[in-house]
């Protein structure tokens, strides 16, 4: 059996000193608002999507979740997630999360984030890009789409 190539020291995985293991992503959604059971810490995604309505643009949205899940990761990290729309690869905002403390890689670890206020500047794709030391881990894409007039009125009954 062949011991391990490392290319550069950093973090210690299969006794090599390599980059780091990329974790497993199990989930990553978006959602309306993430809330988080102060008690069992159990979390709860209100209103999944895969595509936005608005009326007009830029678009304020007022709040958005985001929620993600991993295994195989181990030590602390950073994380960052970037909003782009993918018409024209426009970087629409970045956050940046505290950094998180893994304990051991066969732990299923999972994290929600609201973010209040995002602006959509037109209709099309937008992805949500996770990034893990700076690495791309999982992305998620979503469509904001323009309503006509009459899709604003509610249907009579």
């Amino acid at each position: 059996m062949q011991e391990p190539v490392c290319a550069s020291p950093s973090r210690e995985y299969n006794g090599c000193m390599t980059d780091f293991p990329k974790p497993s992503v199990q989930a990553f959604l978006v959602c309306d608002q993430v809330i988080e059971d102060s008690l069992t810490k159990k979390k709860s995604l209100i209103g999944i999507f895969t595509h936005l309505q608005a009326v007009a643009f830029p678009f304020q949205h007022q709040q958005m979740g985001l929620y993600f899940c991993l295994t195989d990761a181990e030590g602390t990290y950073h994380f960052e997630i970037d909003l782009v729309y993918l018409n024209d690869e426009q970087l629409v905002c970045r956050a940046t999360l505290p950094n998180i403390v893994i304990g051991d890689r066969l732990q299923i670890s999972d994290f929600g984030i609201n973010i209040p206020s995002l602006i959509f500047p037109a209709p099309g794709r937008y992805e949500f890009r996770l990034r893990m030391e700076g690495r791309l881990i999982a992305q998620k894409d979503f469509s904001v789409m323009e309503m006509s007039s009459h899709q604003t009125m509610e249907p009579s009954s």
